[in-house]
C-alpha cells in the first residue's frame, strides 16, 4: 500500500473523518479481515481506516458526486 493519496492535501473519505489520507487505493489492496472483499479503487483513507475501502459504505461512496468527479 504505497500509493500516494489523490490531490494535494487529501482527506480521508470515510464519513466524519477529517484526517489526512495516508493512501489512495488502486483496487488491489487486501482485506485485512480475511473476507476477500475487493477494495474500491480511488478512495483516500487514513491509517485507522485502511480496511474501509472493502466495506459496503465504500461501495456506496462510489455513487456520490464527490467520487464521480474524482474518477473523471
Amino acid at each position: 500500500m504505497s500509493n500516494k493519496p489523490i490531490n494535494d492535501t487529501p482527506k480521508c473519505d470515510v464519513p466524519g473523518c477529517s484526517h489526512e489520507a495516508a493512501l489512495s487505493t488502486d483496487g488491489t489492496e487486501k482485506d485485512s479481515q480475511g473476507l476477500n472483499r475487493p477494495a474500491v479503487k480511488n478512495v483516500n483513507v487514513c491509517e485507522p481506516h485502511l480496511n474501509w475501502p472493502h466495506s459496503e459504505d465504500a461501495k456506496a461512496f462510489t455513487l456520490t458526486d464527490a467520487y464521480k468527479k474524482r474518477s473523471k
